[in-house]
């Protein structure tokens, strides 16, 4: 049996196991609260119309500096479940959840659980610029969204997690999962194939959010231009990555929607490299497809710099 046919076995006997009605659900909707835009496109797409979903940033907000407001704290004390990355991304959500008025059946879910050996740690920051802390090495890095591979496994654990809050629906999340299952297959196989000829390109970001889509595709990430969020790189740090630049023969630099930056046109300026915007899918508009869509924009994106004349017609 084919991966994706053992996922979509797993995921309609997890709900039909159960010997659940999808009719006759309580009036109550659950409700689902979650984090930022990745985890909500997932969470829709398993919840479907059974389930009230709602993200806790606004359309086209990062999860980075992220802060509450009195009515932020409401949709905490009102969700049922509560939907995160997990990987220190919500780093601020701590808080929150203590100052939140209590409620006994709100569970907190991190759709990384089970991905342990997945993981890919962040590089020790000391080993490049001394005017860093080093303790970001100590996380792994959290943008494991941006694999569709591990996309599936995420979607899977949170259907597991839905389908234990609304056991009623349990057979209803499970079919929708199936079909989405199958949609991030062939979106995976569509990427495979439409990059293969970018296999060993190298590039560098804007922010080091990219190293999971990398592996997947076989593209290098030379280096990054600010290797700490909102943090201005030294000029040591930037004598170390112009010279990683060379070494590896990047191809394009890219920033990202939110992040257009001056220092990276610079470089591009400096280098003679052409410079664009790829999307690591942290904010945007609020559409259950979303991730889909950005994923492919990205890949033409990628033909376009770096294979201009690549055929970009499967995507």
């Amino acid at each position: 049996m084919s991966r994706v046919g053992v996922l979509l076995f797993w995921a309609l006997a997890c709900g039909y196991s159960l010997g659940l009605p999808v009719h006759g659900a309580e009036a109550h909707q659950l409700r689902i609260l979650t984090s930022f835009l990745p985890v909500y496109c997932f969470t829709a797409q398993v919840a479907g119309e059974l389930a009230e979903v709602e993200n806790l940033l606004p359309a086209n907000v990062e999860p980075h500096d992220f802060q509450f407001s009195r009515k932020d704290l409401q949709k905490l004390t009102h969700a049922d479940l509560i939907i995160i990355n997990g990987l220190g991304l919500e780093h601020w959500l701590d808080n929150a959840l203590h100052n939140a008025a209590p409620r006994g059946s709100r569970t907190v879910v991190q759709i990384s659980a089970g991905l342990e050996s997945q993981f890919i740690y962040r590089p020790r920051q000391d080993t490049l610029d001394s005017s860093h802390e080093s303790g970001i090495g100590t996380l792994p890095n959290p943008h494991i969204w941006l694999d569709p591979r591990l996309a599936s496994q995420v979607v899977t654990n949170i259907l597991r997690a839905v389908q234990k809050a609304d056991p009623a629906n349990a057979n209803g999340y499970a079919a929708n999962t199936a079909r989405y299952l199958a949609q991030l297959h062939q979106l995976d196989q569509s990427l495979e194939q439409t990059l293969a000829p970018l296999r060993g390109a190298s590039i560098v970001t804007f922010h080091d959010a990219f190293p999971y889509f990398a592996r997947r595709y076989g593209i290098n990430v030379a280096g990054v231009i600010e290797p700490v969020p909102d943090v201005e790189p030294s000029l040591k740090y930037l004598a170390s990555l112009y010279r990683a630049i060379r070494a590896n023969r990047v191809q394009a630099i890219f920033t990202e929607p939110t992040n257009p930056s001056s220092l990276a046109r610079q470089m591009g300026s400096d280098l003679h490299l052409p410079v664009g915007p790829l999307d690591p899918l942290e904010s945007g508009p609020l559409n259950s497809n979303a991730y889909e869509q950005t994923m492919r924009s990205n890949a033409r994106l990628l033909l376009e710099f770096l294979k201009p004349n690549a055929n970009r017609s499967s995507l």
